[in-house]
């Protein structure tokens, strides 16, 4: 059962804390391939993309 809760609030029955600590802390297998990159950039630190950004919204 892997999860993530983004800021989101629940409780766990105490007598159901063991079981709920042992699906937690099963290993998932990865969803990304090994060689996977991310292209992701900052736009504020790269003036290039950036500019590239601008004028292929055409904002010149």
């Amino acid at each position: 059962m892997a999860t993530s809760t983004f800021g989101k609030q629940f409780s766990v029955r105490a007598n159901k804390a063991a079981e709920f600590v042992s699906e937690m802390s099963k290993t998932v297998h990865p969803t990304l391939r090994k060689d996977f990159h991310s292209h992701s950039a900052n736009l504020a630190q790269d003036t290039d993309l950036r500019e590239k950004m601008k004028r292929a919204l055409g904002n010149r």
